[in-house]
């Protein structure tokens, strides 16, 4: 019975998800700008879960504590991204796939974009999201030690990526206003490790992990931070290194020499 108090909010959380990927999917047709899911995609975790404590009358000071660090952090990250691409014409990436999948026939486009751009991202999402998933079906059976330090954890985590995420938005200001004459962003953060908002965004999850750990099949949420570790360290990330040593193929170079990757270290002499 327990596990199937699991298996119950996990699909009406991914019943939720569906049905958010398909409001997306409409909107990015009616705007012609596939990049739209790049906004919705922190709201997507706070809909789904607040709307699952919703429909199940659950609540509690833990699910309190995971689903309103899942709305902080989906609102700064959601805030920031809607503010990057206002006024932009659809992000470089999705404008090129596109391009691509338009070859084949508008049928196939919108499948393509569908599967790959909505729905892949919303099945990430569940799984990601494990930890607000299982503190909605054990909202009881927490502990206040594993509570304070996975909220200490993320609460470091979500002030480090600000902070990072922040730095990052000057020095890129100072770019378009001409009065920023380096090519990379070496210094603050970025002194210590190449990622450090990405390093932010993976404690996050690992503190809302934490929070959860003791409850039953709490183990279960580990695959949250396991998968977002993943995603930055070999998906993501690895496109943007290719990008910058394609830019700046000694600078950059250099910076890999000497700077860690993704936790913050002293930098190579």
């Amino acid at each position: 019975m327990s596990f199937q108090i699991l298996l119950i909010n996990s699909g009406i959380v991914a019943s939720l998800l569906l049905l958010y990927s398909i409001v997306v999917f409409l909107i990015a047709r009616a705007r012609h700008d596939n990049s739209v899911m790049d906004i919705a995609y922190g709201p997507a975790f706070f809909i789904s879960t607040i709307g699952a404590a919703y429909l199940t009358g659950t609540s509690g000071p833990l699910l309190a504590a995971v689903i309103g660090g899942i709305g902080i952090w989906s609102l700064r990250l959601s805030t920031r991204i809607f503010r990057k691409n206002a006024g932009k014409p659809e992000d470089a990436r999705y404008a090129k796939w596109r391009e691509e999948w338009m070859k084949k026939g508008r049928t196939y486009f919108l499948m393509r974009s569908y599967v790959q751009v909505n729905l892949l991202q919303i099945v990430i999402i569940l799984f990601v999201a494990m930890p607000a998933i299982i503190a909605l079906s054990y909202p009881t059976a927490y502990s206040g030690i594993f509570l304070l330090a996975g909220s200490l954890v993320f609460l470091f985590g979500l002030l480090y990526e600000g902070i990072a995420d922040w730095q990052l938005d000057q020095f890129i200001a100072g770019k378009k206003a001409g009065t920023e004459e380096a090519d990379l962003m070496t210094r603050g953060l970025f002194k210590y490790s190449r990622r450090p908002n990405y390093f932010g965004e993976t404690l996050i999850w690992w503190g809302l992990a934490i929070t959860v750990l003791p409850l039953p099949f709490g183990y279960l949420a580990l695959m949250s931070p396991l998968l977002i570790t993943f995603i930055v360290t070999k998906v993501t990330g690895p496109m943007l290194e290719d990008a910058f040593l394609e830019k700046y193929p000694e600078k950059y170079q250099k910076y890999i020499n000497t700077t860690s990757y993704l936790v913050p270290w002293f930098p190579k002499k």
